[in-house]
């Protein structure tokens, strides 16, 4: 666990992060249109209980500011319906930091996200409280388009000269219950009571980390996970009624359940990953592909995800033409989402699939980013990396000093036809100077023969530079190559490489050498198993 611990980073909003409204004499007035503030308070019939919480909570100037923001707006019928529910009589019962909380909740800064963008999950843009909101379709079309399984959209896309506002039916009630507290309920009392004797309860009930930044000041950083829960119901259909029938069904044979080589605690770990991944996340393929295999929190165990027949199921088993699918994805919580299943999932030995490795997919890297993996940005996102912030990189630059060495960049969709075709909307960019060498480890891969390539951004050079040189586990990977080019602008390169076959079912290392020092800007690698 301490190679695989995730640290989450915590960042407020500058303008976002008090209560008290920081840009009250600073707002702005359209003449034909309106900002968000006015826009609502120029609908009283509608809006009237929003306006005052967001006075209440000293918000309404800021949400009148010229900047972009999407904000979910209940109706009348839905705040007076929650002021009831939490027995107040007036919005001004409410504490101003509640008020401004609520607000916060409900709003997205830096991103204008329309109803052309949604998608069946979680919402990659974060809000102002730092936690993802997620979108929910139903039968019925745009017209049963749910925030957080539980709001229905009543009105899409309200255009302000800010942002967006979506009208909602009901407030969202902010999501303050951590995975631990939603497996609580008495139907999961079986995966719990495991969670809890592996040790891993802790985890599963942590929101922020302390740590230090690079100057040495104390952050907080954000865990963000998902976890694979198994009902009572579930596990009684296989004959399992109580935690002691899951201990004898997986042939533990010993009680060192805090060790992760014991059968009980590998069966937890399997059911967890150290990233959020919601439901569409999870249903996304490699070009051409309808099968993924993703690492968990077990040493070298991978889940397997397909298509089967428009269906998204797990580990599906050929012989028994069977898999495990999904009762209830995307159950929000504060540190990441619950994926309810429909079997009680052991470890499960995939076929060989095509792996897409994004050089950038780490729960490190979505800890410390602020933007990560991210397709709506307005602006370009960059983060400089240092090697005390993180355990997914390790490197040796030249000279050792050299600053700027390993930096993250999220890409925003306006910077070109070049960029759009990046895996995940973002590449690793390396600066490591001549010989300076950098290793991280790869995705489980199942063992067997693949046909490796490198894609990377091809920058214009006169003449070709950013030579680099690769290994795997200390074997020579292919030959050396430049990453730049003198024809374009910039494109994405595909390098191919010779063949190389793993004997286990491991994570393994890829150290990238900068032969002659040069800018090295890298997006990922793809395996593709050979007959």
């Amino acid at each position: 666990m301490k190679k695989l611990r995730p640290l989450y980073f915590l960042m407020l909003l500058i303008g976002l992060g008090a209560c008290e409204d920081p840009y009250q004499d600073s707002t702005f007035t359209a003449y034909e249109d309106l900002p968000i503030s006015l826009l609502l308070e120029s609908q009283p019939e509608r809006f009237s209980l929003w306006v005052e919480l967001m006075q209440h909570g000293d918000m309404y100037n800021t949400l009148n500011l010229k900047d972009s923001y999407t904000v979910f707006v209940p109706s009348n019928e839905g705040m007076q319906q929650y002021l009831e529910e939490n027995n107040w009589d007036k919005v001004s019962d409410m504490s101003p930091e509640d008020a401004a909380y609520l607000v916060k909740y409900h709003t997205i800064h830096s991103a204008l996200i329309s109803q052309s963008q949604f998608e069946n999950g979680v919402i990659n843009d974060r809000n102002a409280t730092d936690d993802n909101l997620s979108i929910e379709f139903r039968e019925g079309g745009l017209n049963a388009i749910y925030v957080n399984g539980l709001s229905r959209i009543s009105e899409l896309d309200v255009v302000a000269t800010n942002g967006i506002v979506h009208v909602l039916e009901e407030v969202l009630v902010p999501v303050r219950a951590t995975i631990w507290d939603k497996i609580q309920a008495d139907r999961f009392s079986i995966f719990r009571e495991a969670v809890q004797l592996t040790g891993q309860a802790d985890l599963l009930h942590t929101i922020t980390e302390e740590g230090l930044d690079s100057q040495g000041n104390p952050v907080q950083y954000r865990i963000r996970m998902t976890a694979f829960a198994v009902p009572n119901e579930v596990y009684a259909a296989h004959g399992i009624n109580s935690l002691g029938d899951l201990v004898t069904v997986l042939g533990v044979e010993d009680e060192s359940y805090l060790e992760s080589s014991n059968k009980l605690n590998q069966y937890i770990s399997y059911h967890l990953l150290s990233q959020l991944r919601s439901f569409s996340d999870l249903g996304e393929f490699p070009e051409g592909e309808t099968a993924k295999n993703i690492n968990t929190l077990a040493s070298n165990e991978v889940i397997n995800i397909s298509d089967q027949a428009g269906q998204l199921v797990l580990n599906f088993d050929r012989e028994s033409e069977e898999g495990v699918g999904f009762m209830e994805p995307n159950v929000n919580c504060k540190n990441g989402v619950v994926h309810i299943m429909d079997s009680w999932m052991p470890l499960f030995t995939p076929e060989q699939v095509t792996v897409l490795w994004d050089l950038t997919d780490y729960a490190d890297l979505q800890a410390l980013c602020d933007q990560y993996q991210n397709s709506s940005l307005n602006s370009t996102y960059t983060r400089t990396i240092n090697q005390e912030e993180v355990s997914c990189y390790r490197w040796k630059s030249t000279p050792e000093f050299r600053s700027n060495v390993v930096s993250y960049r999220n890409n925003r969709g306006a910077d070109g036809i070049w960029y759009q075709d990046a895996l995940n909307h973002d590449h690793l960019r390396l600066d490591l100077g001549p010989s300076g060498w950098i290793e991280m480890d790869t995705p489980v891969l199942i063992k067997g023969s693949y046909e490796v390539t490198m894609v990377y951004l091809s920058y214009t050079k006169s003449s070709n530079t950013g030579y680099l040189q690769c290994s795997m586990d200390g074997k020579r990977l292919g030959s050396q190559w430049p990453v730049s080019n003198s024809k374009y602008d910039r494109k994405l390169e595909r390098r191919m490489t010779s063949s190389f076959t793993f004997e286990e079912t491991k994570s393994h290392t890829l150290r990238i050498v900068a032969v002659d020092g040069e800018l090295l800007t890298l997006d990922h690698i793809r395996f593709t198993p050979k007959d």
